[in-house]
């Protein structure tokens, strides 16, 4: 029951306005006046669209986004300031921070809102990067890294964001972020996902494959909900226990599973009655399991096979 205040890359056109009716059907935010569509709206922005194809395991996303300034930072500048104290900040894909149009890495919006946050003690920042992030490189991000709390990639994002897209395991990322002092979420699509605690360094959360393989339809948005569910049980805690981050994993885990459950992003979001009923009744198939770093090695190696079939 906790309040969202979404600054999102939308424009006052019919997309925009469609997303912006949706968002108003919650009770919360009918009376809110962060939500009036005077100051919703990024000006003069036009809403970017994509298309998603899905065939079997395989997805093609085909984005449209036909602003060539970035005119989201000053927006954001303005619009951080109208939010009331928050526990946790969620960073996701921000199409204004695409390289094309950002010659100057100090209006990237990623960076002004990790710099906003970072001194407070009592906020969560959490990062689900998108493309348009990680295309400058590890080599610019690692001297930002100190300033989120927990960073979530799949499997072949990291790949590209730690080795520059060259073949590298599982157990050679592993290594990597056990350096980088941060804690990590590494989603592996069907097979499940790994967590890693920086003050953990000898343990390893593996969250269960997906049982449900039948049912399982498209994983467009499971990224966006696995962090979801992760927040929604830290509840803005930048410090916590092994118990604490397990139980995360897992509601993360059963929220993600839900995603993938219909096609798109958007489609079939539940109420929470129905992802609390629905995270209760696959708590086993859910479970996260803890192991020793050095007793996965066979796992992990099975793992990297599958990956590459």
């Amino acid at each position: 029951n906790e309040s969202v205040f979404p600054l999102l890359f939308l424009g006052d056109d019919s997309t925009g306005r469609q997303i912006h009716t949706q968002i108003l059907t919650f009770e919360s935010t009918k009376k809110d006046p962060f939500f009036d569509e005077k100051s919703f709206f990024v000006p003069s922005l036009t809403t970017p669209r994509s298309m998603i194809v899905v065939e079997g395991i395989h997805r093609t996303i085909l984005s449209q986004d036909s602003n060539e300034k970035n005119i989201f930072f000053d927006f954001i500048k303005k619009r951080i300031k109208q939010i009331p104290d928050i526990g946790t900040v969620i960073i996701g894909h921000l199409h204004s921070d695409r390289k094309a149009i950002n010659k100057d890495t100090s209006r990237l919006s990623t960076l002004f809102i990790l710099d906003h946050f970072q001194h407070r003690s009592d906020t969560l920042v959490y990062a689900n990067f998108g493309v348009t992030q990680l295309e400058y490189g590890f080599s610019f991000w690692k001297h930002h890294l100190h300033k989120i709390d927990i960073l979530q990639l799949n499997i072949q994002e990291l790949t590209q964001f730690l080795s520059n897209g060259t073949p590298c395991t599982l157990r050679c990322l592993i290594d990597h972020i056990r350096t980088l002092n941060i804690h990590m979420i590494i989603t592996l699509d069907k097979l499940g996902a790994l967590g890693i605690m920086k003050d953990e360094p000898d343990t390893l959360f593996m969250a269960r494959p997906v049982k449900d393989v039948e049912g399982f339809l498209d994983s467009t948005g499971a990224g966006d909900a696995f962090c979801a569910g992760m927040v929604s049980k830290l509840k803005g805690r930048k410090h916590f226990t092994k118990e604490a981050f397990k139980t995360a994993m897992q509601q993360g885990r059963s929220w993600a599973t839900y995603a993938c459950k219909s096609y798109g992003g958007a489609n079939n979001c539940p109420s929470k009655e129905t992802i609390d009923t629905y995270h209760d009744t696959y708590t086993q198939d859910n479970e996260v399991l803890l192991y020793h770093d050095k007793a996965m090695t066979d796992i992990i190696a099975l793992i990297d096979s599958m990956l590459k079939m």
